[in-house]
């Protein structure tokens, strides 16, 4: 059998492409070809030209078909593909406006064969008629995968005779990229979370039969364990447990925070042991769910024993141990109060302080070192109170001098931060 050649093959694509053929002869090509027969003549036409060019399917959205032609991005340095679309070239877009759960999405891929991971060229700039469109076209660093595609239907203006305009601009590519836009059925996530709710569970009685195997095992020390009834992605009280069926811990997460996360970045990996937990894969644990329906709301951990058995501890419990009486009692005797005088309006106010005989750490800027206690050690005198007069009127005042450096028995000197303000760390002599 001769080959076909690399031009017969291009003049079949353009006929194919072209409006040489109808819709009942693109059908039974599509038919022959063991491909889905039904649909508008542009998705026939997609089908045959690129049969094996298709996204990885996500629970999000489901592609209903293209409502362009497949564009090819070639490694260059800049460059600017631009794609119209009209309502009345493609009638299918008229279900955007029946049903809001149906968008418009923008694709793209770096392969045009099998099932590919959505992917923009790392610098891409998206508009629709003129207006440029917010959105992460990148994704999660070094995660393929996590990129989403760009809904582009509340900027389109789905009138009938009304040209939207698509422009993609793409710089620095090292290889090609494919774009295509399409329309798709979008799921919310309550919906999934439903959905979830329905299907397959653990059940409890599996979960408790696990815990008892493992108890049972002699190469195994079973010990009790703390389960958090907190979602780590939200840190909110779970509503809907979830864990995936490979996962073999009892801690769970919350179906609706889990799914709002892959929502924006998918990545479909456990939050608590970072497998693999794909849509499909996730279910409602019916063991922590009954254990949130038998406590209240203001409770955030409980003790799972050995056995499958649980008991909530007590609110006012802490798990730090706490300090003897005694030693507490201890403490209090050995602190030494200082009290500063102050005389305001003829008022004497005293301000205790409390002097550590502890330094638990030096002293910084150049202080005096020398009045500091050593560890352990208590303090050979107290100092003395601190006494200001503030009644005096500023005439009867007299020059304030500064003693000699030689002086200091009438030195105060405050270690620490706790000091009031308004009293200098300096020595000051106030003379009348």
């Amino acid at each position: 059998m001769n080959s076909i050649s690399r031009h017969d093959v291009n003049t079949l694509l353009r006929q194919v492409q072209g409006n040489s053929l109808f819709n009942r002869q693109l059908s039974s090509v599509c038919q022959v070809n063991g491909l889905k027969s039904t649909g508008v003549k542009a998705e026939l036409q997609r089908r045959i030209v690129h049969r094996d060019f298709s996204f990885k399917p996500s629970p999000f959205y489901s592609v209903e078909g293209p409502v362009s032609g497949l564009r090819t991005f070639m490694a260059q340095h800049r460059n600017t593909v631009t794609i119209p679309l009209r309502l009345s070239d493609y009638p299918i877009l008229q279900r955007c406006s029946d049903d809001k759960s149906y968008r418009i999405m923008v694709f793209c891929a770096s392969d045009d064969s099998g099932l590919q991971d959505v992917a923009f060229p790392h610098q891409s700039e998206l508009r629709v008629n003129g207006d440029e469109i917010k959105a992460n076209l990148r994704g999660l660093k070094n995660k393929p995968g996590s990129t989403r595609p760009v809904d582009i239907t509340n900027a389109l203006r789905l009138r009938s005779n009304y040209m939207n305009n698509i422009e993609f601009t793409y710089a620095l590519t090292n290889k090609k990229f494919y774009l295509i836009v399409n329309l798709c059925k979008a799921t919310s996530v309550s919906e999934l979370v439903t959905t979830i709710s329905s299907r397959r569970k653990i059940s409890e009685e599996s979960v408790i039969s696990e815990l008892n195997k493992i108890a049972q095992d002699p190469d195994v020390v079973a010990t009790s364990q703390v389960l958090s009834l907190k979602c780590p992605l939200s840190y909110m009280r779970l509503e809907v447990p979830c864990r995936s069926l490979s996962c073999t811990h009892l801690q769970c997460f919350d179906a609706t925070s889990y799914l709002q996360l892959q929502e924006q970045g998918p990545q479909w990996l456990c939050p608590i042991c970072n497998k693999s937990a794909p849509f499909d894969q996730l279910a409602v644990d019916g063991y922590v769910k009954a254990i949130l329906e038998k406590t209240p709301k203001s409770l955030e951990t409980v003790t799972i024993e050995p056995n499958g058995k649980w008991s909530s501890k007590p609110p006012n419990e802490d798990s730090s141990p706490s300090r003897p009486r005694g030693a507490a009692l201890e403490d209090d005797e050995d602190d030494e109060l200082e009290v500063s005088e102050i005389i305001i309006g003829g008022r004497r106010l005293e301000t205790p302080r409390k002097l550590s005989h502890y330094t638990d750490t030096p002293s910084s800027g150049g202080r005096d070192h020398s009045s500091t206690a050593p560890r352990g050690s208590h303090s050979a005198k107290r100092p003395a109170p601190a006494v200001i007069d503030l009644t005096l009127s500023s005439d009867d005042e007299e020059p304030i001098q500064r003693p000699s450096k030689r002086q200091h028995t009438n030195m105060v000197t405050y270690h620490r931060a706790s000091s009031p303000p308004f009293l200098s760390e300096s020595p000051i002599n106030y003379q009348h």
